[in-house]
C-alpha cells in the first residue's frame, strides 16, 4: 500500500464529475488474452462484470466484443451496443 500523498494537480486531472452516466450500463474496458476478447462492464447498481462472448450476465448475453464496442442481447432479444466512454 502506498503512503504517498497525491498531488493536487494529479487528483484534479484524474477526477471528472459525471464522466459516465452511472444510471445506465457502461463499458469500462476491453482487453484480450489467451481466452479471447473480454469486456469490463459496470451495471447500474455498481456491479463490475468481466465477460467473454456468449457469457450470460445480469445485463444480457454478450453477443460480440470488438476493439471498440460490446453487443448485448437482453431477454426480449433486443440488441444493445455499449461503447467506451469518451
Amino acid at each position: 500500500m502506498s503512503t504517498e500523498t497525491t498531488r493536487t494537480e494529479t487528483a484534479q486531472s484524474a477526477t471528472h464529475v459525471d464522466a459516465i452516466d452511472l444510471s445506465k450500463p457502461q463499458l469500462l474496458g476491453l482487453f484480450g488474452g489467451g481466452e479471447g476478447p473480454r469486456a469490463l462492464l459496470r451495471s447500474p447498481d455498481g456491479t463490475i462484470i468481466t465477460a467473454s462472448v456468449a457469457d450470460a450476465t445480469p445485463l444480457g448475453e454478450i453477443v460480440a466484443i470488438t476493439g471498440t464496442y460490446v453487443l448485448l442481447r437482453s431477454n426480449d432479444a433486443t440488441i444493445r451496443r455499449l461503447t467506451m466512454p469518451s
